[in-house]
């Protein structure tokens, strides 16, 4: 099959065809100066605020008609909505001649006067709607906790959230008409189809995007170029982009090849792909992994975790991400692939210094493996950060202990915010091994720390407030499970 040079996506009813280097550009800026669509506002250019958010859908689900999920387009560039379907706020109503029939979310934010400037607004429908897709398409009852969840990627400036909160509760979801039926169209997903099947490879005189829908062709590209930045979500790259911190001329992302958007388990492992989001990790692990999913509630908004993903959080290799002290006490280890073959590396293998990694410029990640839950096996996950929800974390602490009995014949801690890199407490694992369980041993664990991590001061912490915290989530994590044992 011959390969592309082009971008093709559908925006509400268009199709629209980028080429050139145009495909750079964040979907935000494009939607409003290329395509006139203003209701999409760009504030914050960071993927905080929520006013960007729009609907897209890049996958169908079960029933066979799109899946639509709430991203932020100010951090999205175009070349990473080939053959996607978007959404705007101008299109979640349905337009009828030269007037607009309001959809059910619109029709409640006016009942409730949940808009006062109205420049969040848009945000909030396209954050409502997907919402409301997600509900009704599940069955699923809105709540007070369920519709706050949903709107933490939404700041308002001037309204205040009751309002908006409350016209989220009074959805009829029997009254709404879904986006997935609007939009159906047999003939535009077998497009979609055939789009995300076709390698796209965009060359200009000193930049480059490369789609590959093969696997081999993405090896072959990383062996001859290895400076090829790879992009997964773009929540974390798109931000730095934006702020002129960073520049991507060559730029390879994999999510034309479908076998790395899988993920599934058997009786000894959790195996993730590299283009799987973390929105479909926390729903997955609900019920295998149910720390991790409830870590994952607390790790970003809908709008980030509908477009990040796990590996991506994991190669980008913060010493505060949120995912990889879980990953570390889990023994979790990342498959590399190159042109010359494949390899596995264990986490606590894979980070040798701050955002340094052990892999071959010419190797890519493709898979993480996480070891299921034994039995006896207890796990906790904290985290501290100057708010609850969408924020970066201070301190990250992990701990997974299996049980003979009481005694403790596995340990594993992991701490994040306190070094280079997240680290394991080998030693501290190893005075624990064999014993019985005591609340007093983790307090004496707790006091040896200064023995093993040095925090620094930053924007965020004190080194003094790091060490409490970590110290205290060892006696948390001990009270709790003294508590349960």
């Amino acid at each position: 099959m011959k390969n592309s040079s082009q971008i093709t996506t559908r925006i509400n009813d268009q199709l629209i065809v980028i080429e050139g280097e145009k495909a750079f550009v964040p979907l935000a800026n494009f939607l409003r100066n290329d395509e006139s669509l203003t209701g999409t506002k760009i504030v914050c250019a960071e993927g905080d605020c929520g006013a960007c958010t729009v609907l897209i859908a890049k996958d169908v689900g079960p029933d066979g008609k799109l899946s639509f999920k709430a991203v932020n387009s100010c951090i999205l560039p175009l070349y990473l909505i080939d053959g996607a379907q978007v959404v705007t706020v101008e299109g979640v109503g349905k337009s009828s001649g030269m007037n607009v029939d309001l959809h059910e979310v619109q029709s409640k934010m006016i009942d409730c006067n949940g808009a006062q400037c109205g420049y969040c607004t848009p945000g909030f429908i396209c954050a409502m709607a997907g919402m409301a897709e997600k509900f009704k398409s599940e069955n699923k009852t809105i709540t007070e906790k369920s519709a706050k969840n949903y709107l933490t990627g939404n700041l308002c400036r001037c309204t205040g959230y009751l309002p908006i909160i409350d016209a989220m509760m009074s959805v009829d979801l029997n009254k709404t008409e879904l986006l997935k039926d609007r939009y159906h169209s047999v003939a535009w997903i077998s497009e979609m189809k055939r789009i995300r099947s076709t390698t796209v490879e965009m060359k200009f005189s000193d930049k480059s995007i490369f789609l590959p829908s093969k696997l081999s062709e993405a090896l072959e590209a990383k062996a001859t170029e290895p400076d090829f930045r790879m992009v997964a979500g773009s929540t974390d790259i798109g931000v730095v982009v934006n702020k002129g911190k960073l520049s991507t001329p060559k730029t390879m992302a994999l999510y034309h090849i479908e076998e790395l958007g899988k993920i599934s388990h058997d009786n000894n492992f959790i195996t993730v792909g590299a283009t799987v989001t973390l929105t479909e990790f926390e729903e997955y692990v609900e019920t295998h992994l149910p720390e991790m999913s409830k870590l994952l509630h607390i790790f970003a908004s809908p709008q980030i975790k509908n477009q990040a993903t796990l590996i991506g959080n994991v190669v980008n290799a913060s010493p505060i991400a949120d995912t990889i002290p879980f990953l570390l006490v889990s023994d979790a280890a990342v498959e590399l692939q190159s042109s010359k073959g494949s390899r596995d590396v264990v986490l606590k293998d894979f980070y040798t210094g701050y955002k340094k990694l052990n892999m071959d410029p010419s190797e890519i990640v493709t898979k993480i493996r996480i070891p299921v839950l034994q039995k006896n096996e207890k796990t906790r996950l904290y985290k501290v950060s100057m708010r609850k929800d969408l924020d970066i974390s201070a301190v990250t602490f992990a701990a997974r202990i299996v049980f003979d009995g009481k005694k403790m014949s596995q340990v594993r801690i992991a701490l994040g915010g306190v070094a280079a890199t997240v680290i394991r407490l080998g030693d501290i694992e190893k005075s624990l091994i064999g014993k019985d369980f005591s609340e007093s041993l983790f307090e004496n664990a707790a006091t040896s720390l200064d023995q093993y991590i040095s925090p620094l001061s930053d924007l965020r912490a004190s080194k003094e407030y790091r060490m409490l915290v970590a110290r205290n989530y060892f006696k948390k994590f001990a009270n709790e499970i003294g508590g349960e044992l």
